[in-house]
């Protein structure tokens, strides 16, 4: 690691984020959010934590600015000032900040030495992992074997919050906006009144190659940085893409809300379906060795990796139908309608 680099990433980083909290303008502060999320991604990679990277990359850096701009849509752009009582909240925040501030450092004592080679974490968990994963796995990326397979009852419930933050999304704002503003769809065949030729010949042209991309991070994040997580966030934002440069209806043409519904319950049932697979076969939940029963020409080493293959895919149905589901609602305001 180069430490010129890192600070100075550092301090961008830091520079972005007091200016996000700080900016009275709230499309400014999402832009500059996005700028923090982007040079995290940059200090991750430098790290070498690669998959957290194209984590942040997708999610922070692209889907999570296009949710804020979608919000401030729909509300104020400018914060409105306190007349009263303003400073008082100031010092509160303060203090609540510098007391959590001094208790996250004071517990830094008790931590090992940053790279001490005796520490628990290097001397239990970490060797295991390293020189066991193939072995046991025959995958590559330590990172996918661990979060699919030695943590995959964990990965599965994080699936299941993601599906319940669509179901969360879908009562509070579908029910709030068709119950304020009674919306008939018009005709699925009217134009579209803020069509740019080229805005949408680029959309065109970049969302086949999205999507082909995402299918192969979906199914090479083994071998290479990825999975289910990073590749459904990705063919989320194919279909945001088309309804950004077009409009929602325009993209519930090949994505209706509630098929992407039906996808996000689909991806949960393959993962615990696979995990319940394994039980019925006489395992444990989630032991794909088993599953090399039914799997021709398979042994139980590789019959793990295509166990993980199969909850990775489970995985990306899941996050893209919800990625879907959440921009439809956030930038329509529950109304499914032609959003912003």
């Amino acid at each position: 690691m180069i430490w010129q680099f890192d600070f100075l990433i550092l301090a961008l980083g830091v520079i972005c984020a007091l200016a996000s909290i700080s900016l009275k303008d709230l499309l400014s502060a999402a832009i500059v959010f996005g700028a923090y999320s982007f040079l995290m991604c940059l200090l991750w990679t430098e790290m070498g934590a690669v998959d957290v990277a194209f984590t942040e990359a997708a999610v922070g850096a692209g889907v999570s600015t296009v949710f804020f701009l979608a919000a401030v849509f729909h509300t104020s752009r400018i914060v409105q000032p306190r007349r009263r009582g303003r400073m008082l909240h100031k010092l509160v925040g303060l203090a609540a900040a510098t007391g959590i501030g001094i208790l996250l450092i004071s517990a830094t004592a008790d931590f090992p030495n940053w790279a001490n080679p005796n520490s628990p974490a290097s001397t239990h968990l970490s060797p295991f992992y390293i020189t066991e994963t193939i072995p046991l796995t025959g995958v590559p990326n330590i990172v996918t074997s661990v979060l699919a397979d030695f943590r995959g009852f964990d990965t599965m419930f994080e699936t299941a919050v993601i599906f319940v933050a669509g179901l969360a999304v879908v009562s509070i704002l579908g029910r709030y906006g068709r119950r304020l503003r009674d919306y008939e769809p018009s005709p699925v065949g009217e134009d579209v009144a803020h069509q740019s030729p080229i805005i949408q010949a680029a959309c065109r042209i970049f969302v086949p190659f999205m999507q082909l991309f995402a299918l192969y991070v979906v199914a090479h994040g083994h071998h290479s940085p990825g999975g289910g997580f990073q590749g459904g966030v990705i063919l989320g934002a194919s279909f945001i893409l088309v309804a950004i440069s077009y409009d929602l209806r325009v993209m519930q043409r090949r994505l209706q809300e509630r098929r992407a519904m039906l996808f996000s319950s689909l991806g949960v049932l393959i993962y615990s379906g696979i995990g319940a697979l394994c039980l019925l076969m006489g395992a444990n939940f989630l032991d794909y060795s088993i599953l090399h029963t039914i799997l021709p020409a398979t042994s139980p080493i590789m019959a793990r990796s295509h166990g993980m293959l199969g909850v990775e895919v489970g995985v990306a149905l899941t996050v893209m139908s919800i990625m879907v589901i959440i921009y439809v609602n956030v930038a329509s305001y529950g109304k499914s309608d032609r959003g912003l």
